[in-house]
């Protein structure tokens, strides 16, 4: 065999290995001197947990009978690490724990040396990995390589897996799509013990992936629906059962591995999984589903005639109704109307705590145009595609493509960062119609010059499509370049902290930089990013509220929102920067002053009388939509009725302070002046 036909044989290995070193380099190239996402750092501390490593912060990681507490994070409480989920950060320590082994340091800077490779490599893999669940998917694999060529380098495909932001999404990701390949596997595998094997270990690689990512409920709905849809499609046309029989034991071994087992053993088990319950939509629909796969292999192997399995396919789907009705089916299609009715209609990404002006933006045709490009066109002509393709084969897996597609659709549009889905499901359909147009020219090639040149052409259509994403990427990418600067100062800030204050210190912040100071100062927080601190007697239902309204209030008045969470009279040292300007609008909004604000705006005729009267109508008062902050022609101003907030004299009136001592201010240069980024407060009471 000459070079030509080896590289004609393995050219698609060749292709694989330049997919891995491209997705790697260009998840790697963000690298800088630090993780420049907060989150990042809450799985950083837990990573040097699991890895053992001491820097400080072992002793504040006690064993009590309800599980892991970390103290330095929601004092007075703790934080309760067992109800997180854990995948991710003890895969990371582990690993670096064989790295020890192997001579690495057994130090903290060894350890985000080692994340700053973790989270592309994870990325690189899952690459590497779409390539193959595309070729499973379409059968094709040009299909499956424009799929990892585009997951390689996109921007889209980046979310969480990059040198500087290494969040659940790198190996939740990769796990998911290796449950995904297994699973279509089984589903034409050939015998039934493989069949059996390949959907257990799907059933064991969805359950990790639920400990490690909680948007795994996305892939276990849209598995749900394709499932359905195709089993009642075969069904309601009067397929032999033979059809669909390995489909059946595929999710019926998949299933109870994966999820129900879990849900009723507790192993394993959690909160994306959940117990067995009425209310616990994706488990409830499961367990339905997988009762109806059951019953059909039992009437497959009697030999059941087509008919009278759809008449009692139609009844046990409304038994099933009825039966969710009498355990409690309200409290189930309540859960899922409005699920599915703010999905579609009234999209936010998070909840009360995550109300920030950063994530609370809806998309519309602007934001996917934004995204996708001229890769938007593959939506509607991808959908047209695979149904007319439906029409003349019945395919669970060209099924199972068009789900996700709309699941992508309706991901975006729930949450503006979820454009991720697009990473793989866009340019596989857009490979796989470039391969079904080739397929089409093939026989015709050697007879028509005409049909080569419509191959060339069609490839040429394709890199047009491609090349435009890839600049956008190339200039994301580019704009990630100084992404870890803003971490600096409060680096710096943290370095103070550790060398200056009293080791039992109380720090007190915005959210935003819980994680920064527990892992640069290793002191005690009241909130952090992860926005799920338990409630103490004397507080608010969620901290952020008592410490936004703190910061609102005038200094007078500080204290008593934050007394209840220092209950042994710590030392308290009070954080507020530059940032909290613009994120005003989310700490008004949780100090529930947002529609005193707006009545402000009418006062002072910021707002026109229609407009005020249009926000009252609609309350859109209850958005964070109004700041103590208004811009005038001077700049910004503050509104007289705030002058006296704390934060507001914090932040520009240090001076005029009387409870507060300012001990620290950390400096940087911003556009040419000196600006006071981080300023350090002691209460003094």
């Amino acid at each position: 065999m000459d070079v030509r036909e080896r590289i004609s044989k393995h050219g698609h290995l060749l292709l694989l290995l330049a997919v891995f070193f491209t997705a790697f380099a260009t998840r790697y190239i963000t690298k800088h001197e630090f993780l420049f996402d907060p989150d990042s750092y809450w799985w950083y501390q837990l990573a040097i947990y699991f890895a053992g490593i001491n820097d400080g912060r072992l002793q504040y990681f006690h064993h009590t009978p309800t599980g892991t507490v970390y103290e330095l994070a929601y004092y007075p409480t703790g934080r309760l690490i067992d109800k997180e989920l854990l995948l991710l950060p003890w895969a990371i320590g582990k690993s670096y724990d064989l790295l020890m082994a192997l001579g690495m340091p057994a130090t903290d800077q060894g350890m985000l040396s080692w994340m700053f490779i973790f989270g592309p490599l994870m990325g690189a893999l899952t690459a590497v990995v779409a390539y193959f669940l595309g070729r499973e998917l379409t059968g094709s694999r040009r299909a499956g390589m424009v799929a990892a060529i585009f997951y390689s380098f996109s921007h889209l495909a980046m979310t969480r897996n990059t040198a500087g932001d290494t969040g659940q999404e790198s190996l939740g990701t990769l796990l998911l799509f290796l449950f995904l390949l297994l699973f279509m596997r089984s589903v034409r595998a050939s015998s039934t013990p493989r069949r059996a094997a390949l959907a257990a270990c799907s059933g064991v690689l969805f359950l990790l992936a639920a400990n490690t990512w909680g948007g795994t409920s996305f892939y276990w709905g849209m598995l749900i629906v394709s499932v359905f849809t195709y089993l009642a499609y075969c069904i309601l046309s009067g397929r032999d059962p033979g059809e669909y029989s390995g489909l059946c034991l595929t999710y019926t071994i998949f299933i109870t591995t994966g999820a129900l087992l879990p849900a009723l053993t507790d192993v394993g088990r959690t909160y994306v999984i959940g117990p067995l319950s009425p209310g616990n939509v994706f488990l409830s629909l499961s367990t339905l589903l997988l009762a109806g796969c059951v019953a059909l292999l039992a009437l497959s192997s009697r030999g059941t005639e087509p008919g009278k399995i759809r008449a009692g396919f139609v009844a046990a789907c409304a038994g099933a109704l009825v039966l969710l009705l009498l355990l409690g089916g309200a409290t189930f299609f309540e859960r899922f109307w409005s699920f599915a009715s703010r999905l579609l209609f009234s999209p936010e990404e998070k909840g009360l705590t995550g109300k920030t002006v950063a994530y609370y933006r809806p998309t519309g045709f602007e934001e996917f145009k934004q995204a996708l490009g001229l890769l938007l066109f593959v939506i509607p002509a991808g959908a047209v595609a695979a149904l007319r393709e439906l029409r003349h084969r019945r395919s669970f897996n060209l099924l199972f493509m068009l789900v996700f597609l709309l699941l992508a659709v309706v991901a975006y549009r729930w949450m503006i960062r979820l454009s991720f889905f697009f990473a793989f499901i866009l340019p596989l359909f857009l490979g796989w119609m470039y391969a079904l147009y080739l397929r089409k020219q093939l026989p015709k090639e050697k007879k028509e010059p005409a049909a080569k040149l419509g191959t060339i052409a069609a490839f040429a259509v394709l890199v047009f499509l491609l090349a435009p994403h890839m600049s956008n990427s190339l200039q994301s990418l580019e704009a990630q370049k100084y992404a870890d600067q803003g971490v600096v100062p409060w680096k710096l800030a943290g370095d103070w902290i550790r060398e200056n204050t009293p080791e039992d210190a109380l720090l007190v912040h915005w959210w935003d930089y819980g994680y920064y100071m527990q892992t640069f100062a290793i002191r005690r927080t009241i909130v952090d990013g992860g926005n799920v601190g338990p409630r103490v007697p004397g507080g608010s239902e969620h901290r952020n509220i008592d410490v936004a309204k703190a910061f609102i209030s005038p200094e007078d008045e500080f204290y008593r929102y934050i007394a209840p969470y220092n209950p042994d009279n710590l030392s308290v040292y009070v954080l507020v920067s530059v940032e909290e300007v613009p994120k005003s609008g989310a700490i008004t909004f949780h100090a529930g002053v947002t529609k005193q604000i707006v009545e402000l705006w009418r006062k002072y005729g910021l707002v026109s009388e229609e407009e005020y009267r249009r926000i009252m109508e609609e309350k859109e008062y209850e958005k964070p939509i109004a700041s103590i902050f208004h811009r005038t022609d001077r700049g910004i101003s503050v509104f007289p009725e705030f002058a006296n907030a704390t934060m507001v004299k914090m932040l520009f009136f240090p001076e005029e302070l009387e409870r507060f001592e300012l001990v620290h201010t950390v400096w940087v240069n911003m556009e040419g002046s000196r600006v006071p980024y981080v300023r350090i407060y002691r209460y003094r009471g």
